[in-house]
């Protein structure tokens, strides 16, 4: 039930047990996938560049956030799909943009004495931020919609990044890392399927 906040806006009721688990799920393979990268960075290229996965996460979450705040009007009157739309998209997106970003002829040996480095390194950082860009969204649209209740949703949001966090460390100790890469993947499109 909407709830008047003054003005034009309004703001929904308490959220959903459904929206909390979706928004735990998207939370969970945030961070996951995160933690993930940091992992795959360390393996790939040298152990200095898996923390960068850091700032990608970051910016990726700060142009999410300048997106809502210029799209809040669009978006929240179509809550559901939008936030639907927006986990199914990191699903999509998390694997899709690092298989891109391995095509990228970066070699860390050569980023002293070749500007061509700095160029590819900067295409990774951009070809790896949408999953960012698009969890932030979901998130945000969550904290958007039920602000009337923002400790509900923080506690969903923070279980969820909690449990993907011990979740993706455990999971690395069965799977290797391309594999729970593929497996990650089925989180986000589990809180698509849940009814808001």
């Amino acid at each position: 039930m909407p709830v008047a906040t003054g003005g034009n806006e309004k703001t929904a009721g308490a959220p959903p047990r459904s929206l909390l688990a979706a928004l735990s799920l998207v939370s969970a393979a945030s961070l996951g996938y995160e933690i993930l990268l940091m992992r795959l960075f360390s393996i790939v290229e040298w152990h200095h560049f898996a923390y960068m996965v850091i700032s990608l996460a970051l910016l990726g979450y700060g142009a999410g956030g300048t997106f809502l705040a210029l799209a809040r009007n669009a978006l929240l009157p179509r809550f559901g799909p939008a936030f639907a739309g927006s986990a199914l998209l990191f699903s999509l997106s998390s694997t899709l943009c690092f298989l891109v970003s391995r095509q990228v002829p970066f070699n860390a040996l050569e980023i002293l004495w070749s500007p061509a480095e700095w160029g590819h390194l900067a295409w990774i950082y951009l070809v790896l931020v949408p999953p960012f860009f698009f969890a932030a969204v979901a998130v945000g649209l969550a904290f958007m919609h039920y602000r009337g209740a923002p400790g509900r949703v923080y506690a969903a949001d923070l279980r969820g990044a909690g449990t993907g966090a011990l979740a993706i460390v455990l999971l690395l100790f069965v799977l290797p890392p391309l594999d729970a890469l593929a497996a990650g993947e089925a989180f986000p499109p589990a809180a698509e399927m849940i009814p808001l």
